[in-house]
């Protein structure tokens, strides 16, 4: 069976995992499609210390002419061959908003904890760190991908969108290296990856900045951050067919920010991880 790769739809915002499936030479006039239901544990959203799960829906067509649609992404292969692979991608790119972290959102509270002597303990309670910061709307962003097969195991892949932000001017590139491993047991599919974001101003400062504004308005204080290497992410994906059209996937990434983005008033946690996993039927 033909490896898996398709996109989760994610409801929360960042997550660039937005990538272009293998190209898939197919008969003229024919197509490959998968629908499924997964479930995905990840970070309220990126930099947050608290972790959120949804179930969401998978879905993936992609028609002998080179065109897909892959979750929230759609583009079009217009290499002829297996090796290198480049086409034109549009990604819908969900907003964020305070409510995005759950269905508990603290508020400021000041509460007496205890008494000891003379001395009064005052104890705050967590804050929602974007409460007072401008929610950011959701857009479509646009690009493309530039993927290279180095050996028949080893494949780089590229992907750059634009568009994010409420200005719509951030900039982000991904470029990761990925083997996929042969000696595995019959019906199992697996490979790990290893890759690095990097984003533009306008888009750190849209994700990870506090204007005056805002910190007048939340617990943040005012932050600027500058254009360079957001994050390194290590991918674990792992594929077990049950049958000729039922298969379960599962994708694990761990990541860590890096540069002036982790020292965001936003960025409770550096690191991250994401894990989900989904039954899919082909059809």
């Amino acid at each position: 069976m033909k490896k898996l790769s398709f996109l989760l739809c994610l409801l929360m915002s960042s997550s660039a995992f937005a990538q272009s499936p293998s190209r898939n030479l197919m008969p003229d006039g024919s197509f490959d499609s998968y629908i499924g239901l997964g479930v995905i544990s990840r970070p309220t959203y990126e930099g947050s210390e608290r972790n959120k799960r949804n179930a969401v829906p998978v879905f993936q067509i992609e028609w002998s002419n080179g065109l897909y649609i892959a979750g929230m992404s759609t583009g079009w292969h217009l290499s002829e061959t297996p090796q290198v692979e480049y086409g034109p991608l549009l990604q819908l790119e969900p907003g964020r908003t305070p409510s995005g972290l759950g269905n508990s959102v603290d508020t400021p509270m000041y509460q007496t904890s205890s008494i000891m002597g003379p001395e009064l303990k005052i104890v705050q309670r967590k804050l929602n760190r974007l409460e007072g910061m401008v929610d950011i709307k959701s857009t479509v962003l646009a690009g493309g991908f530039y993927h290279y097969r180095l050996t028949d195991n080893l494949r780089h892949t590229n992907t750059l969108l634009y568009g994010a932000g409420n200005d719509r001017k951030g900039l982000r590139l991904s470029s990761d290296l990925s083997y996929r491993f042969n000696e595995l047991p019959t019906h199992h599919s697996l490979s790990l990856g290893l890759g690095i974001t990097v984003i533009n101003q306008a888009y750190a400062q849209s994700y990870f900045g506090v204007t005056e504004q805002e910190s007048e308005r939340s617990i943040n204080e005012e932050f600027h951050p500058k254009a360079g290497v957001k994050d390194v992410h290590l991918d674990l994906n792992w594929n077990y067919s049950l049958s000729s059209s039922w298969l379960i996937t599962s994708k694990l990434r761990a990541s860590q920010l890096l540069g002036k983005v982790k020292d965001s008033p936003l960025v409770e946690k550096k690191n991250g991880l994401m894990f989900s996993t989904a039954l899919a039927y082909r059809f």
